[in-house]
């Protein structure tokens, strides 16, 4: 695994540190600064007082960095020293493509627990022993041969809550069983996540920060059942935290339950609404920067650095996609650098992926939004969002307009 961050001076490295996938960690030298800061927004709020613990919902689109400033902020110096922080994603631990609020809920349990104790702590013995009371009923009401759970019964919490993750991630059977001993029984469950969040603040004399990354992965509809309909449910631990939520809920009417305390990652604008032969100029030397802490300038020609970075659309993930493509292409044609031609393929390739999910109706959305940049009808819009061949942009005011590599598609 590669795990330099070096500026690279051929394009094998180059596409290397171009993975569109992998969040950087803090203090990376490939990492560049928004226009503007808006982490700094959340950090603010985070080291706020409050009468109560806030939950705040962070979004923005996919590949737009959420993941990056996540782990910037766990390792800000103020917010260390006023919280406990358990930061973990939802995908490693359950099933994104069938999450449950349940779920959700008992991987916090589970995390708060398996965190404190990887971080040489322990939770005070009469705790333990109610928590493995709880542990016991919950494992005595499932069948244990169907899920195998034997060996959480003697082997401990740790055991315990790693066992019931594994299987809320991987078994559908099993998951399905362990909701509906769990579920019922809900109280139980906000119960033991609370008496860990106090025992965990009162050794450590700090409020405890929970940060919870990928949740903006599952689906719309997963999203209204777990933020809005059970909004109550995960509102309920004594302690703040973090949700990433879809880009797409924003476009929902079950959005007025999260409103008050969102926080929105902006895409890097890079022309004005309404004026796509502008060039935004700061938009286009942040995204340079971004290329060029990662790669020598004499490895892209001159000329084609504004298209790669037009058909990046200012989401740092698709900027990435972009020039791994355009690299490995290069390195195809035993070029040694990239020109427009290695551009103009990984456009084409973005382009054939929209057009493998997009639907009839939706080019009708797109030429709309491609002609105007004007939200009109949120219920429409809000799955194209989540695909990102809709993306949304800030002056004084939201706007959208269409993902760039589907332009010539529009135009014909």
């Amino acid at each position: 695994m590669l795990e330099e961050f070096i500026i690279a001076e051929d394009l094998d490295l180059a596409w290397s540190n171009f993975d569109p996938f992998y969040p950087l960690p803090p203090n990376c030298p490939f990492h560049v600064e928004r226009e503007g800061k808006p982490l700094n927004r959340l950090i603010r709020a985070l080291l706020r007082q409050h009468r109560q613990p806030p939950k705040y919902f962070f979004s923005g689109h996919r590949g737009c960095g959420k993941s990056t400033e996540l782990n910037r902020l766990a390792a800000d110096d103020e917010i260390k020293k006023k919280y406990f922080i358990v930061k973990y994603s939802i995908k490693d631990v359950c099933d994104i493509h069938n999450l449950d609020y349940v779920d959700v809920l008992f991987s916090i349990g589970a995390q708060l627990f398996l965190q404190y104790k990887d971080a040489g702590k322990e939770l005070r013995s009469e705790l333990v022993k109610d928590l493995e009371a709880w542990k016991n009923s919950i494992v005595e009401h499932v069948d244990v041969e169907e899920t195998s759970l034997e060996a959480s019964v003697g082997g401990g919490l740790s055991v315990f809550f790693l066992s019931i993750l594994a299987k809320i991630r991987a078994e559908d059977t099993s998951r399905k069983t362990i909701r509906q001993i769990i579920e019922p029984k809900l109280s139980e469950l906000i119960e033991k996540i609370n008496l860990i969040i106090a025992d965990i603040s009162g050794k450590e004399k700090k409020d405890v920060l929970v940060l919870i990354d990928d949740l903006d992965k599952p689906s719309l509809e997963q999203a209204k059942k777990i933020f809005y309909d059970n909004h109550t449910a995960i509102t309920q631990p004594i302690c703040n935290i973090v949700y990433t939520v879809p880009i797409s809920i924003f476009f929902a009417q079950e959005f007025t339950a999260i409103r008050e305390n969102r926080f929105f990652l902006p895409n890097i604008k890079l022309h004005n609404k309404n004026d796509r032969k502008s060039m935004y100029q700061p938009g286009y030397d942040l995204l340079k920067m971004f290329i060029f802490k990662r790669m020598k300038e004499t490895l892209i020609e001159p000329e084609t650095i504004n298209l790669a970075i037009t058909m990046g659309a200012g989401v740092f993930r698709e900027s990435a996609r972009i020039m791994q493509i355009a690299a490995d292409s290069a390195i195809e044609h035993e070029r040694g650098r990239i020109i427009k031609e290695d551009v103009e393929r990984a456009e084409q390739e973005i382009r054939s992926d929209f057009k493998r999910i997009l639907r009839t109706e939706d080019y009708d959305i797109l030429k709309e939004l491609y002609e105007n940049n004007e939200i009109r009808g949120i219920e429409r819009i809000g799955h194209l969002l989540h695909n990102l061949s809709v993306l949304e942009y800030v002056n004084d005011e939201i706007w959208c307009d269409i993902h760039p590599t589907l332009e010539k598609i529009l135009k014909t």
